[in-house]
């Protein structure tokens, strides 16, 4: 990440039920990445899987090969599958009616909005990573668990995705669909912004939530840019 795009906003769109969750046990929940709904989390393929393949060691004359270089990869993408945990933001300088509309159903949504720096502090076994978009295997090198965590295809680019990874490679924490992170939500959120399209009674509910499991954070609870309307 470049300095100067340090203090570039970040947005995590749910809804309220999830908002709910969220502030009230004062959490981020990471899914496990298959869980997504992109079958080609962590994926490997094409170019990629070709030269694993081919780089695969050949099994010494006179002893049974234990497993083969697909059936190797292939256990080992679905063991890092199964145990990386996943929290997705997006990253951009506004708001995106697109994801509104992707993450919030209906009108009862809100977006956790902060910086990247801010986010960044989260430390740990978790990390930030921005995520960038190509076609699965495009590369021919053999990738690490940071590779293909942090890869998406092109038609996700409108994502403008960061997110946080946590990989617990030996599953020591025995998490199955999902892993909880503790989040400072005062300090690490800079405001809450309610759906454009809500009306005054759900963007009150909102603000007494705040009130009751985030006291501290009081008075920043806001309207969507999207709801100024036109003069005429």
């Amino acid at each position: 990440m470049r300095k100067d795009n340090l203090n570039r906003p970040v947005w995590r769109y749910m809804n309220f039920a999830k908002f709910v969750w969220t502030i009230q046990n004062k959490c981020l929940w990471l899914s496990r990445s298959d869980l997504l709904g992109d079958p080609w989390e962590i994926s490997l393929t094409g170019e990629q899987l070709q030269h694993v393949i081919d780089r695969h060691p050949i099994t010494p004359i006179g002893e049974m090969s234990k497993e083969t270089a697909y059936e190797r990869a292939k256990r080992i993408i679905n063991l890092w599958r199964n145990n990386t945990f996943i929290n997705c933001w997006n990253m951009s300088r506004h708001e995106s009616n697109a994801l509104w509309k992707i993450y919030c159903k209906g009108t009862d949504g809100v977006v956790l909005q902060t910086t990247y720096e801010k986010l960044n502090l989260i430390k740990g076994q978790y990390s930030l990573h921005e995520v960038t978009y190509q076609k699965p295997g495009s590369n021919k090198k053999t990738p690490t668990h940071a590779d293909l965590a942090t890869k998406k295809r092109p038609v996700f680019s409108y994502e403008e995705e960061v997110r946080i990874i946590y990989f617990d490679e030996n599953n020591e924490t025995g998490a199955t669909n999902g892993a909880r992170l503790k989040f400072d939500f005062d300090h690490l959120i800079e405001s809450v912004v309610v759906h454009p399209e809500a009306d005054i009674a759900f963007f009150d509910t909102v603000k007494t939530v705040v009130d009751t499991y985030a006291p501290n954070f009081t008075g920043r609870v806001e309207w969507s840019d999207m709801k100024l309307s036109p003069p005429f």
